[in-house]
Parts: C-alpha cells; structure tokens; sequence
C-alpha cells in the first residue's frame, strides 16, 4: 500500500512539474532557464571597450586577442596581460493595471491598493459577495528592484611576435571569460491563464450559470555564473599592409540556477463580480549547471596609412549544458523532493563583424564596426530531441575613438548597440528584439613598458511588457569599471 502511495505521489509531481515548466501558460511568466546569458559573450579588451568595442586601429594591444587574432600584428614585444571588471547593477519591474468594465476592484488588487478601501457596511441590504473588498492574504506587491555587485577577471594573456624571413608570426594564448550568465527575472503577479491576453473585457466574461478561475502566484528565476574560455590564436603578416589571425576557445562553465514559484490565491469570476480564496502552494528548483564547447574566430585585416578595414568571423558551434536539478513542491505543507539530471544544447550560427578606422589627424583614430548577430538561426536542443529556435537576431554598430593626447596618454570614448535576444510580452512589433546603447570613456596610461587600460561603462536597458489592460515597466541600470594592465618586452632578435 505505501509503495502504491509513493508511486501515486511521484506522478503527482512530476505532471506538477510539467505543469510550472509551461512556459505560455500564463501571463507574466517568462520562460523556463534554459539558455540565458549564453548570448551576452565578454569583450575582454579594456581598451576596445573604452572606445565603443571597436578592434580596428587599436596598437600594440593584447586583449583583442580572441576577438580579433590579426590585431596581434600590431604588438612591438612580447606582452603578458591581466585585467578586470567590477559590475553595479540594478534591476526593477514596476505594474500599472487599467479598472476592468465589470471588476473595478481586479486593478486595486493587482497593484496592492485594496488595503486603502474600507469595508462595506454589511447590515445594509442587498450586500452580496460582489460587494467584498478583495484583499491579498499576503504581504507581497506588485513592484520589486534588486541591486547585485559582482567583480570578475576576465583576462589573462601572453603573446610573442616573431618573424621568419619575410613573413612576421605572433602566437598568444591565454585565458578569459567567454560569457556573464548573470540572470534574474520576477514577476509578482503571474496570471494563469492568461486573462489581460484578451480582448476587449479583457477576459471572457462569465454568465451567471458559469464562472472562470484564475491562479495568481508569483515567479522568481535567477542564474549566477560564468564561462571561460582557454586557448591560443596565431597571426600571420602575409605583406605589409595585410594580416590574418585565427583563434580557438575550449569553453568550460558552471552555474548555479534557481526557480521558484509561491501561489498567491485563486479568482473565481461570475458575471459583475470575482472572489478570492486562499491557496497554499510553492515550488522551488535548485540546479546545478555545467557548460562545455568550442569556438573558433578567423579575421583579416588591411592596414593603410590613414585607413583600416577588416573582419572577423565566428563559424557555427555548440555549447552543451548538462545540468542536476532538484524540486520540491508543497501543496498540503508536506513537500515531496524530486532530483533529476539531464542535458540540452544550443547550436550557434554564424556570427562576424566588419568595420573600418581612419586617421584623420596624427593622433587620433575614429573606428566604426557593424556586428552581425543572426541568432534567428540558433537552434536549441533538448535532451528528448526536441528543437527550437528561441531566440532572436539583431545587428548592431560600435563607434569609437582614441586621441593621444600625449605619448603616455591616451583618450577614449565610444557607444555601441546592445541587443537581447528575447522580444517585450505584447511586441507591438513582433520579431523585434529589446535593444538599447552601452555608453564608455576611458584612458590609457604607458610608462616604461607597462600599459594601463581604465574603463567606465553605462547601459540602461527598459522595455515594456504589455497586455489588454495592464503593463510591466522593466529596468535594468549597469555601471562596469574594467581595468586591465599588461607588461611588454622588447624584442631582442629585432
């Protein structure tokens, strides 16, 4: 008897299980952690990121190593590098709900505001259930804001140039981080199914004969780690005006993943009226994920006197994710625990940058690049060989500039695009990825072979997640200093 109570018991979890993984089940809810973070890849040059991202017309500097392998022309000596971020973020959703026709008080509970309406006089006759103030059986609102500082290395690197007859060489190889998988979203007011999805009541208003039920729960996700890359590139000077460099990364990471679902109530809705009732419920899924791939870039480069162009390409890859997970769901206040393991993957496609830098005056360089990320054709496999393409592309533009205000003292600033790869709840114009600009400034110091690299960044991301009658503001502040330092040694064969 306790085997068959066990037995049943499991299977109750696990359609649980299935059921919170759902991911449009519900208005608010996101997406299932799968694949987060995996396309926000580090620039680990200081430098590049002082003057917009760009690599083209940048000497003599180390950290493009693995961005662009034929910049490692440019160096004068062998050079060791390090370097750093420190990161200040701040994340924040705020809701505003419109009065429904039929249920003015849905928005006054949404937003937390029922609490500010008195009690109706029960004695009076023809009080009935419609005139109940509904009121949350807990202290959570509609808004939330979280800060995070994080600081990272995110290089370490050696290269030596040298030349063998007519032709110059230069081999690196290093360490670095390859991706920030920082990840957190909330929502506070998840709504299943769906009811603001529609239109115009903006639910499918019941009869008196029938009602409609509504789950109200809240969700939290977040995901903490990193992935490094370690490997070597090699350049090769094939004239004096044209260079080629490829580079290869074997990809290592882990991440600590958390989900976390809390019921908040259930909304039963008549014809002119809704109630609420208590629900005990929450799920949490703790996992352990860890990352394995490759990745290759090949670039070129043509170096004029007061012009350069030149490319880097990515070819498709495949990073893997095998990860451990453990949830516990409580729906009677006795929790059941279901540990599981698995793996998915997700295919890159090709992805590259062209771009050109002039020199209008003696010292100073103006660099424009376009990167192109088709990440429409990312291709997300599940352990069951289930695929998906879930993610979406966008291209966007760095500028920047350098100007050597002295010989130890160089002057940097820049923009660059940034775009995710999901798109606002209700896109107005659907396909269109969340984009916004990293703004940067930030110098070079030399003395005596030693190169100092500081580096201030800003990005604020907002989008709005929108339905019939109800929005969700969505904010995220970055403030990232990087500073990298590298140590040079002059040739002696030269």
């Amino acid at each position: 008897m306790k085997h068959n109570d066990h037995g049943f018991t499991s299977m109750k979890v696990m359609l649980l299980c299935l059921l919170f993984a759902h991911q449009g089940f519900a208005q608010g809810f996101g997406s299932p952690l799968t694949t987060q973070g995996l396309d926000r890849t580090t620039t680990q040059s200081a430098a590049s990121r002082a003057a917009g991202g760009i690599s083209l017309g940048l000497q003599n500097e180390l950290g493009l190593m693995f961005m662009n392998p034929a910049t490692m022309q440019s160096l004068k000596g062998i050079q060791v590098s390090v370097g750093g971020a420190q990161q200040y973020s701040n994340a924040q959703q705020a809701q505003q709900y419109a009065p429904l026709k039929y249920y003015s008080n849905f928005s006054l509970l949404m937003e937390g505001l029922t609490g500010l309406v008195p009690d109706p006089d029960t004695s009076l006759a023809g009080v009935n259930a419609g005139d109940t103030v509904q009121r949350p059986f807990d202290a959570i609102g509609p808004n939330w804001s979280r800060s995070k500082d994080k600081g990272l290395p995110i290089q370490a690197l050696l290269a030596v140039p040298f030349s063998t007859g007519e032709y110059a060489f230069a081999i690196g190889i290093g360490a670095v981080e390859y991706s920030n998988l920082d990840y957190y979203y909330q929502n506070n007011n998840v709504l299943s199914p769906s009811i603001l999805s529609e239109r115009p009541v903006p639910i499918t208003r019941p009869t008196d004969d029938s009602t409609l039920e509504v789950k109200w729960s809240q969700m939290m996700q977040s995901r903490d780690g990193r992935i490094r890359g370690y490997g070597g590139a090699i350049s090769a000077s094939l004239s004096g005006e044209i260079s080629v460099g490829v580079s290869a990364l074997f990809l290592d990471g882990k991440s600590d993943d958390f989900e976390q679902r809390i019921e908040r109530g259930k909304m039963t809705f008549f014809a002119n009226y809704f109630r609420l009732d208590s629900v005990y419920g929450r799920e949490a899924r703790t996992a352990t994920s860890d990352y394995s791939g490759k990745e290759f870039t090949v670039s070129g480069i043509y170096r004029g006197r007061y012009v350069t162009a030149g490319f880097s390409i990515k070819p498709p890859t495949t990073i893997e994710r095998t990860f451990t997970a453990r949830r516990v769901v409580d729906t009677t206040g006795s929790p059941v625990t279901v540990e599981s393991s698995s793996k998915d993957k997700m295919k890159l496609p090709w992805r590259g940058t062209i771009g050109i830098s002039i020199v209008p005056a003696q010292d100073l360089i103006l660099g424009l690049e376009y990167e192109l990320r088709s990440y429409a054709s990312a291709v997300y496999r599940q352990a069951d060989g289930t695929e998906s393409k879930p993610w979406l592309s966008a291209s966007v533009f760095h500028i920047g500039a350098q100007y050597t205000a002295l010989p130890w003292l160089a002057v940097r600033a820049g923009m660059r695009g940034q775009a995710e790869v999901f798109e606002p709840e209700g896109n107005p114009i659907v396909g269109e990825p969340v984009s916004y600009s990293i703004y940067s400034t930030g110098v070079g110091l030399s003395y005596s072979g030693i190169h100092l690299n500081l580096t201030y960044e800003y990005a604020l991301m907002k989008y709005q997640d929108v339905w019939g009658s109800a929005i969700s503001l969505n904010k995220e502040t970055r403030n990232t200093f990087i500073a990298d330092v590298s140590y040079e040694i002059p040739l002696i064969w030269q």
